[in-house]
């Protein structure tokens, strides 16, 4: 992707998905979804192709209606889902554009799958993870970008996979994983759950010799064969 002038597009405007004017040109001024951009400069302003959002000027970095001072425009510049500049990284939240604390743009990357990390410190979608203490080993589990390891630690969602060993965990399928000694849903842990005799029945649906779990939670009521209705009709024929 790049930037591209935007008294040089056809219209000097740019549309929406659903037909609204994002970005144009109007009385020599710079309007954003109806409202004018007050101090930006209309001759030298340049949107970022693909991100409704994004946009400069000769001096400035600016997110919708917002410029944005502290962005160092001339190094900003995008990194997977993430930006930065000669400072800072940063994160597009749903409303704005904000730095991530700590971060350092000479040692981070974009790992995929929302996960980023430097040398002291990881993130996943622009949040922090606290439990992650060796970022420098994270890495993105390449079957799944859910899940992600920094060989200590098995993370879902961003979140850890409590006890999880690393060197015996898989992905198993629709939501479960494991290792020798537990299976988890998503980054939930099954409750007693008992590996070597667990088995996936559908959906969220699994059991072991002893309970059914939907989810990461026993089913007390429920039937091994015939767990939720769904499944139910197909039992009785």
């Amino acid at each position: 992707m790049s930037w591209k002038k935007l008294a040089d597009l056809p219209g000097q405007k740019v549309i929406g998905t659903y037909g609204s004017e994002l970005w144009t040109l109007r009385d020599a001024k710079v309007w954003h979804q109806g409202r004018k951009l007050a101090t930006a400069d209309a001759a030298s302003f340049e949107i970022f192709e693909n991100q409704p959002f994004i946009a400069r000027d000769a001096c400035s970095i600016f997110h919708a209606w917002s410029r944005l001072p502290n962005i160092d425009r001339n190094s900003f510049r995008q990194l997977g889902i993430y930006w930065q500049d000669r400072s800072s990284i940063y994160f597009e939240y749903e409303t704005s554009l904000k730095p991530l604390a700590g971060s350092d743009p000479m040692t981070f990357r974009d790992l995929g799958g929302g996960y980023g990390s430097d040398a002291q410190a990881a993130w996943y979608w622009g949040r922090r993870m606290k439990n992650c203490t060796r970022s420098r080993h994270l890495q993105v589990v390449p079957d799944n970008d859910l899940y992600a390891s920094d060989g200590e630690q098995i993370y879902c969602d961003g979140k850890p996979l409590r006890g999880a060993n690393p060197l015996r965990w898989r992905i198993l399928n629709s939501g479960f994983s494991g290792d020798d000694q537990a299976i988890y849903y998503l980054e939930r842990k099954l409750p007693r759950a008992d590996p070597p005799s667990w088995q996936h029945i559908h959906g969220a649906w699994s059991r072991d010799r002893k309970h059914v779990f939907h989810m990461h939670l026993i089913e007390k009521n429920a039937v091994p064969e015939c767990p939720d209705q769904p499944c139910a009709p197909s039992c009785g024929r």
